[in-house]
Formats: C-alpha cells, sequence, structure tokens
C-alpha cells in the first residue's frame, strides 16, 4: 500500500496537519508522527503529504531534528525518526516494569529496616512516587503511590537531579520554585548545587528533615546504561527512633539494592557500568 493511500484512508488524515489546526505545536506533532510511521519521507512526498507550505515544513522539520526527534540521511536525502523517540519510548516501557522488579528489593530493605521503602520517578521539578511498602509500626512515614513530592527537598529527588546530565539538571533547577517547608530546606540554586556535587561524590542522598519536620531519608539512584538516574529508591523513618547513625547502618543495602534494580532492568537500557558519576 502506498503512503498516500494509507493516509487518505484514515479519516482524521484526509484533511491536512496546516487545515486541521494552525498550531505550530500541532503541525510539529502531526508532521512527527507521519514521519515515524511512514518514514523514511523525502521532502516533497512530506510536502504532498502534509499540504505545510515549503517554507513552514522547511523550519518544523529543522526544529524537530534540533531536538533528536528526526533526522535527515544526508545520501538519500529522507528524513526518519531520530534517536531522542526511541530514549523516550524507553523510559516509558522501563518505568512501567520497574514496579515489578523492584518489589522484592522494596520488600527486602522493609524487613531490614522496618520503616517505610519507596521508589520514585522524576516529573519535570518533582518526584512521583511509584511504589513503596509502609512501615508496619504504629508511627511511621505514610505516603501514597502518586503522591508528588519536590526534588530539591527529598532524598529521591536529590538523586535524581545528581544523576543527570548537566543540561537536564540546569534546565530542571532553573524552574524549581523553591520554598521553605522546614528549617533545613534547601531554598536557593547554589545551595542545591553544592548538595547535589557531594550526593554525586558519596553515592547517596540524605533528606534531614528538609520536607518533613521529625522524618529522616536515605535514599540511592537506581540507573540506565548511561549512568543517568531513572529512579530513586528510598528508605524514610521518624527522628524519634532513628539517627544520620542509624540511615548509614542501611546506607550498603540500599545501595546494592538500586544496583540490582539498575542490573535487572538493563535488558532494556544496557548494560549497567555503575552509578559512580
Amino acid at each position: 500500500m502506498s503512503k498516500s493511500t494509507k493516509i487518505s484512508s484514515d479519516n482524521s488524515a484526509s484533511t491536512s496537519p496546516g487545515q486541521r489546526s494552525g498550531s505550530g505545536l500541532g503541525r510539529a506533532i502531526r508532521l512527527l508522527d507521519l514521519i515515524v510511521s511512514e518514514g523514511p519521507v523525502r521532502f516533497a512526498e512530506l510536502v504532498e503529504l502534509t499540504g505545510i507550505p515549503k517554507a513552514t515544513l522547511h523550519r518544523l522539520l529543522n526544529e524537530l531534528a534540533d531536538e533528536r526527534l528526526i533526522q535527515l540521511d544526508e545520501r538519500s536525502l529522507t528524513w526518519s525518526s531520530g534517536y531522542r523517540i526511541l530514549e523516550m519510548a524507553n523510559r516509558i516501557w522501563t518505568r512501567s516494569d520497574i514496579r515489578v522488579l523492584a518489589q522484592d528489593q522494596l520488600l527486602a530493605l522493609n524487613a531490614l529496616s522496618g520503616e517505610t521503602v519507596q521508589i520514585g520517578v522524576q516529573a519535570d521539578t518533582h518526584v512521583v512516587v511509584i511504589d513503596h511498602v509502609e512501615s508496619s509500626r504504629s508511627v511511621r512515614h505514610s505516603i501514597i503511590v502518586g503522591t508528588r513530592v519536590p526534588v530539591y527537598c527529598t532524598g529521591m529527588g536529590k538523586v535524581l537531579l545528581a544523576w543527570c546530565d548537566d543540561e537536564q539538571q540546569r534546565d530542571i533547577i532553573d524552574r524549581i520554585s523553591f520554598a521553605r517547608f522546614t528549617p533545613n530546606t534547601i531554598t536557593d540554586k547554589q545551595a542545591l548545587l553544592k548538595e547535589l556535587s557531594e550526593v554525586s561524590q558519596r553515592g547517596y542522598a540524605v533528606d534531614a528533615e528538609e520536607r518533613y519536620l521529625g522524618s529522616l531519608c536515605i535514599a540511592a539512584p537506581v540507573v540506565d546504561s548511561t549512568g543517568q538516574a531513572i529512579a530513586g529508591l528510598s528508605i524514610t523513618a521518624p527522628t524519634f527512633r532513628t539517627s544520620e547513625k542509624t540511615l548509614d547502618s542501611w546506607r550498603e543495602a540500599l545501595v546494592s539494592a538500586a544496583a540490582e534494580i539498575s542490573r535487572r532492568l538493563a535488558p532494556r537500557t544496557g548494560p549497567v557500568s555503575g552509578v559512580s558519576h
């Protein structure tokens, strides 16, 4: 079946992107979808299939290429999907598997510490908890799956920031709206950058009553094949029965558990070289 036949057979595609919406974002998304599903395609084919004016099409293609969402084959002069599409798809796939692959490690850390263990992923300037095992004690750190917490004052958030590339880290930090939750909360960019450097060097993060008074947390990164964090794993406990020395006694097991989850994710992200940063 030819490309033109495929496009015309879809009622939603029977009108060109330019006719359906004047939105530049809408055009770019539909153009990207077309290239992913039909590529590799030549510029002339894209003009015919989309109805987008040539000058506008050139601009959209260049913008998508700058973001590594599409790429141009200089020999055949055809456009196809870029590596960033695969990276994004891989992250979605990986996150859907983390809960299953991490479950026994969460249970083991809970049994070791007697405290609440949780795993979360980054969502822009926040961390979203995707799974947890709560302490069975009457006084405990209690949190529900789906809870969003800031990256700058939580253990999981700090490891996620410390183990991401410099450009992404700067972009996220620039968009943080710092707020003071406790007297220990980090409230400015330079203090956070200093903290992240220390976290990166020691291989784990500590939240010493930075988000909640009366709560201590230690966290380690779950990383992909590039060494970037794709999740944070943490143990959280109340201060009245926990000290930083107690946190440190859990450190080795926590870091090992995070490394084991990283290893299990390796078939999806590639071989893991370690968590040094």
